[in-house]
């Protein structure tokens, strides 16, 4: 595949990864509201979070497939304009069973959005400077995350739960319709068989350890981040509150996406993913400490950081380790992180419904430490797709 020469990106491309972050964000401060309005137990209703993340790692293959074959856009579009259903569909949920068939719809949607986005910069960038492009879109994914956190919390508290829905389903719909004649990126489509597709980006032995890893990382990035608003909550603060303190979790994703391009002109990859990684294991052992609002303020903003340092370098990664199928390489890689995010998000739901957010955190501090051990190494190795094949060897040689 070869990769388009004009670079400009239309900037309401960014505004689906924005739709999205701001829909799948607003579940944490959600949570207790949902729960009360239902009158049912935390655990009960933290499918609403695990069952979201299951979809959305279960779904990217077939939208990697797919935006192989048909275009990027295309899939973007369609996606977009099936969130804004399915979040209706939640607004209008009239019993918790009504809404987990709706949140796992909606991640099963969602998720054609942002992996796809990344797939059409990875078309229009060279790896060199890629993770760059990549970060821009982090702009838009932290204000999505900053709309959805606080939006959501004060929404709840003022109006109720289920309005909130209704904002990034608005967003994802006029997005759908901005996206008309933005130009294609895909130059190549694929016409192999779509299973014979997912199993040779499968036979790379990068791919592999790279999917292997980012099961981790979904669940210390955002399957454990979930339950950092309903510590606050379990502790006395309101929604509006817990939401307000998470949110400076984007907030502090704006603000390293804005320092990153001075880092990453100076740094290494490898030792950019080591210091998120290391802010992120620091973030989960102070909000361990102490479930206070100063403990869990800055366990968010060292979150926002990992996200911008450590997650865009893995995303990059991702679009890289098999450019001839780069849509269904990155698909998988979305497909693990989320499916981590769910194990996490449905495996800790116990502790946080007997309010054991301790040990909650300090168990995502030691999950995150392989991410920071074996991540950091094995990018040091990494030589890139464009070495490997002019070398001609194995993938991980």
């Amino acid at each position: 595949m070869t990769a388009p020469a004009k670079r400009e990106v239309p900037r309401v491309l960014y505004l689906g990864p924005f739709a999205t972050m701001a829909d799948r964000f607003a579940v944490a401060p959600l949570l207790i509201p949902i729960a009360a309005s239902f009158h049912l137990s935390l655990a009960a209703v933290s499918g609403a979070a695990s069952l979201y993340y299951l979809a959305y790692g279960l779904m990217p293959p077939l939208y990697g497939v797919l935006s192989d074959r048909f275009g990027r856009v295309r899939v973007i579009r369609t996606a977009l304009a099936g969130v804004a259903v399915a979040d209706l569909l939640s607004a209008l949920s009239p019993n918790l069973t009504a809404l987990l068939v709706a949140r796992f719809a909606t991640g099963a949607i969602a998720c054609g959005v942002f992996p796809t986005t990344l797939v059409y910069l990875a078309d229009r960038f060279p790896f060199k400077v890629r993770q760059q492009a990549i970060t821009n879109v982090l702009v838009f994914v932290a204000l999505g995350t900053t709309a959805g956190t606080l939006g959501a919390g004060l929404t709840a508290h003022l109006l109720g739960w289920r309005y909130f829905f209704l904002i990034p389903g608005g967003i994802a719909l006029a997005v759908a319709f901005g996206l008309r004649g933005v130009p294609e990126s895909l130059v190549t489509r694929s016409s192999q068989n779509p299973l014979r597709q997912v199993a040779g980006v499968l036979r790379h032995g990068w791919a592999l350890l790279l999917l292997a890893l980012s099961v981790l990382v979904g669940a210390v990035m955002f399957g454990f981040v979930t339950y950092l608003a309903p510590a606050l909550e379990a502790n006395g603060q309101s929604p509006a509150i817990a939401g307000t303190v998470v949110a400076t979790y984007g907030l502090s994703v704006l603000v390293c996406t804005r320092v990153f391009g001075y880092i990453a002109r100076r740094t290494p990859a490898a030792l950019i993913l080591a210091g998120g990684a290391a802010m992120l294991v620091l973030g989960y052992l102070i909000a361990g400490a102490a479930q206070s609002v100063a403990a869990i303020l800055t366990a968010s903003i060292l979150a926002g950081g990992a996200y911008t340092f450590m997650q865009s370098t893995f995303q990059t990664w991702a679009t890289d380790i098999v450019p001839e199928a780069r849509g269904t390489a990155t698909s998988l890689f979305a497909t693990a992180i989320f499916a981590g995010a769910a194990l996490a998000t449905a495996g800790a739901a116990g502790l946080a419904s007997a309010n054991r957010y301790s040990s909650l955190f300090v168990i995502a501090a030691i999950v995150t430490l392989p991410v920071l051990i074996a991540g950091s190494l094995a990018r040091w190795r990494y030589p890139g797709s464009d070495a490997i094949n002019d070398a001609q060897r194995s993938p991980i040689g």
